[in-house]
């Protein structure tokens, strides 16, 4: 069966850094089962390492499954030494510029990162190509592409996107959709890790990672027009809990910057899913014409959510060895099963046998879900 285009048909990819190759094997089971589709997705929102999935997409062409296996191609080339410098002059030379700062107060140009992201920028150059997503949104296949980032001045979650003229920005808050031309620049905004990678400055203010503080990730696709959403997610919270272990030493700062991280990449989305389904329960739940006002205007969100049945963290382990010397040694020992430190290193686990699991274990959570997705796309 050859699903008909929704021109309200949403992704949202969110963010998660390596984690993010898991998206790529969903959309690889879905061009699979669906082989004839063009653009399944009128809106397509990429948050930090999703917006490279996003762009990717968008700029592959007009032939959906034919964008997947150039988009599988991408990750496959990727390398931690494509993302960030992991030779020792260069890590040690931006950490000791870090603290430097840190101590100094913050000098006008210091880095504010611990890692130089400067080669991710060279390998999204060569692989990227906004021209032809433009191309996609003239031709009519695409209404619309959105990356968010989050501004270090103003505190707002600004959704940038270019797409359609009928489309609107909007202003709620402190959650912001500006209409623009997207660019390298939004890219590596968005994917800047906070602390990890430097954030990058557009227009007047600097910019990084979008998941920090967007509280509504799904909130962007739906201001574009969605009311079928497809969201992908980068962990097994739903489906594997964590096991509560006997802490025997002091927490290692690895341990805490993944729970950070976590908060801001995982626990915001699951919550949104979650607040939508709600929202979906109460409105079908009323009345007919029982609602009124701005209520009478709402209509429940259809959304189809696919997350890993396996914990990534766990899967991170087993590479952990593969990773560049310089960064074993930046994470510390890995030991899931007794300290933690397992979900930061499979934020910065950007190597290929990693990223492989990633896409097979994508693949086959989709694959579980054939029937869902069909509904969704009937």
């Amino acid at each position: 069966m050859t699903p008909a285009l929704s021109p309200r048909r949403g992704l949202v990819l969110t963010g998660g850094g390596a984690r993010s190759a898991y998206q790529v094997g969903v959309l690889k089971a879905l061009s699979e089962q669906f082989p004839d589709l063009a653009y399944p997705f009128s809106t397509i929102c990429g948050t930090s390492a999703g917006a490279i999935n996003a762009i990717g997409l968008a700029s592959s062409g007009n032939i959906f499954r034919h964008s997947i296996e150039q988009l599988e191609a991408l990750w496959a080339e990727l390398s931690t030494e494509n993302v960030y410098r992991s030779d020792f002059f260069g890590m040690t030379r931006r950490m000791g510029s870090f603290l430097k700062s840190a101590v100094s107060g913050g000098e006008r140009y210091m880095p504010s990162s611990l890692l130089d992201n400067s080669p991710l920028r060279e390998f999204l150059t060569e692989h990227i190509h906004f021209d032809n997503m433009r191309r996609s949104i003239a031709e009519g296949g695409i209404e619309s592409v959105c990356i968010t980032a989050c501004g270090y001045r103003s505190g707002q979650s600004v959704s940038f996107f270019e797409g359609k003229d009928h489309l609107p920005c909007w202003h709620l808050g402190q959650r912001l959709g500006v209409k623009t031309k997207l660019t390298l620049d939004h890219m590596m905004a968005t994917t800047a890790i906070p602390t990890l990678f430097p954030p990058v400055k557009i227009h007047r203010e600097y910019f990084g990672d979008g998941v920090v503080r967007n509280m509504a990730p799904l909130s962007p696709a739906i201001h574009l027009g969605s009311d079928r959403i497809l969201n992908i997610g980068v962990s097994a919270n739903r489906v594997c809990a964590p096991i509560r272990r006997t802490q025997r030493i002091f927490p290692k700062i690895s341990n805490i910057m993944e729970h950070v991280l976590n908060g801001a990449f995982i626990d915001i989305i699951e919550n949104d899913v979650d607040k939508a389904l709600l929202i979906n329960q109460f409105l079908k739940a009323l009345p007919e014409g029982a609602a009124e006002g701005d209520l009478a205007n709402l209509r429940p969100l259809e959304l189809l959510n696919i997350s890993p049945s396996e914990p990534i963290d766990t899967i991170a382990v087993k590479h952990f060895d593969r990773l560049p010397a310089t960064v074993r040694k930046f994470l510390g020992e890995c030991d899931p099963e007794v300290e933690g430190g397992a979900s930061l290193v499979s934020y910065l686990m950007f190597e290929a046998p990693f990223m492989r699991d990633l896409i097979k274990l994508g693949y086959k959570d989709a694959q579980m879900q054939a029937k869902q997705i069909e509904q969704f796309f009937s």
